[in-house]
């Protein structure tokens, strides 16, 4: 029985056993939070054996199975993109907005093809790869799969875009689903479902007047006689989002799309520092941890906020407050204030004395808060952060406040409401719970997918016909347009008919008068 059960279990091992696999990644988005949220992936990737190289703006600890391929320069493209000191953060009329995004994503595109180190990817004749692994958002670099001749796997950190939802065929209608800009609570009212079909369809009309730039990017700088754009999607083998059900609406999806909602970043807890440790262990009446994340800083808050923070803080004592603050040194710091440059962030919140988490509301830290079950009060910036916070006040895990007109009082009496209210601790350990309540963890599942692509090099049997079929016949509207107009010319005959009948029975009935009369 014995040698049985060992060529049984050697078997299956042969069959969950993939070759060791030259891997692409490619997350060119400049932000930490983006770059963070797959590290783990790598990082299991190569433990397993796997050759990877990693196109990114945040290079990360070296490893023997990991070569990378420094983008950092992508934050000096932005930063001194037109006026300097990222304007577009400054820019507060959208059209303005929309238009110093527009040159400055044509900016960073054209510096990220061109860099020197990509050139060998594109050369089939000087780089094997067996995957490619790319942030979705930049569909331009699904063009070096059909290249290579290797699959492609498209990843978010987020919840995807409707247009790369359509991709794979996963649903969209607007009626259910809203777009991962906005935030509403299910199910969406009359003028939800309004704006969020507005959405929808400018985003499609969006598409039609983009995506030949991106034809022309993949022409210009990856190779000429390549897929447009409207083909080019086919080529995903797979889309691997983070759309926490706590943000994000139940979404049927096709089984090419692999979630793994609260975020394949979330690692084992490790041992803080000895001093940290003792800081929050002496923290018997509380901490209260401050962090606006990595692209936001504390820096960026003016004089009068920070001092509406120092005073606020120094009232709360006994309270004790943990601030990642980029400075380090603050005037008349009280006594119950520890600043830091840099924290530990996720086994901080996992400390017992942790109360409350002061965030910008990005989806990151805000998971890191869900997993560790910490109250937060947010004060978004940008981006999806507005969103992520009103998710969190509307579904009571914590307080949203705007940092442009807070307060001494607003921000003390929230902090004392998450403090002392129990009806947000008991939220967010119930979300906690069942956002643990999985069978695989997010990582897991994103490596075993992974390896399902290599096996098989690819996934085109579990495509969908629904990725291929254009919108109008998605939401119906050639049907639609059927039935009323059979419903129209049945309404002409019937009409018609009727003329027809009162017609010839006048002509009868005056037929008759004349024989009378005559």
């Amino acid at each position: 029985m014995q040698p049985l059960l060992f060529v049984l279990l050697s078997l299956s091992f042969l069959y969950d056993a993939v070759d060791n696999a030259n891997i692409l990644g490619i997350i060119p988005s400049p932000f930490y939070s983006h770059q963070a949220t797959f590290r783990p992936l790598w990082k299991e990737l190569a433990r397993k054996g796997h050759n990877l190289t990693i196109v990114t703006t945040d290079l990360m600890e070296p490893n023997e199975n990991i070569s990378q391929i420094d983008l950092s320069g992508t934050y000096d493209v932005i930063k001194n993109h037109r006026n300097g000191s990222y304007s577009i953060l400054k820019e507060t009329n959208l059209i303005k907005k929309l238009d110093v995004f527009r040159d400055l994503a044509n900016e960073i595109i054209v510096y990220q093809l061109t860099h020197p180190d990509l050139e060998p990817l594109k050369d089939p004749t000087k780089y094997h790869c067996d995957l490619i692994i790319v942030e979705a958002v930049h569909p331009w670099f699904f063009a070096l799969g059909v290249k290579l001749g290797c699959p492609v796997i498209g990843v978010s950190s987020m919840d995807a875009f409707p247009w790369v939802h359509n991709f794979v065929g996963n649903a969209i209608h607007p009626s259910m689903y809203y777009q991962v800009d906005l935030m509403y609570n299910n199910p969406l009212s009359f003028l939800e479902r309004l704006k969020n079909t507005a959405w929808t369809v400018m985003y499609k009309l969006l598409s039609l007047k983009v995506f030949p730039v991106f034809d022309w990017y993949v022409e210009e700088y990856i190779g000429k006689d390549l897929p447009k754009m409207t083909e080019l999607h086919k080529s995903l083998s797979l889309l691997i989002v983070n759309a926490n059900p706590a943000f994000y609406p139940i979404r049927p999806s096709t089984p090419v799309t692999v979630n793994i909602g609260g975020g394949a970043h979330l690692v084992k807890p490790k041992p803080l520092p000895k001093d940290l440790q003792d800081y929050l262990d002496q923290s018997k009446d509380g901490c209260i941890y401050f962090s606006l994340g990595s692209t936001i800083n504390s820096n960026y808050l003016s004089r009068e906020t920070i001092e509406i923070f120092r005073q606020t803080f120094e009232e709360l004592a006994p309270m004790r407050v943990l601030w990642k603050y980029e400075n380090e040194t603050l005037e008349n710091k009280p006594h119950n204030l520890e600043i830091r440059k840099w924290l530990p962030q996720h086994d901080v919140l996992r400390h017992p004395n942790v109360k409350v988490f002061i965030t910008q509301g990005g989806l990151q830290s805000m998971e890191e808060a869900i997993d560790s079950a910490v109250p937060m009060l947010g004060m978004p910036f940008y981006g999806d952060q507005k969103n992520n916070v009103k998710k969190m006040s509307i579904k009571k895990f914590g307080i949203a406040l705007d940092v442009a007109t807070i307060d001494k009082k607003s921000l003390k009496d929230a902090i004392l409401e998450l403090v002392d209210n129990p009806l947000y601790k008991k939220n967010i350990e119930k979300l906690s719970a069942i956002s643990k309540d999985q069978p695989m963890t997010g990582i897991e599942k994103a490596v075993w997918w992974t390896e399902y692509v290599l096996r098989h090099g690819g996934t085109e049997h579990l495509r969908s016909p629904s990725a291929d079929i254009p919108l109008y016949q998605y939401f119906f509207l050639d049907i639609i347009a059927f039935v009323i107009l059979v419903f129209i010319v049945l309404i002409l005959l019937v009409y018609y008919l009727i003329k027809l009948i009162r017609t010839i029975f006048r002509l009868v009935f005056s037929k008759r008068n004349k024989v009378k009369t005559n």
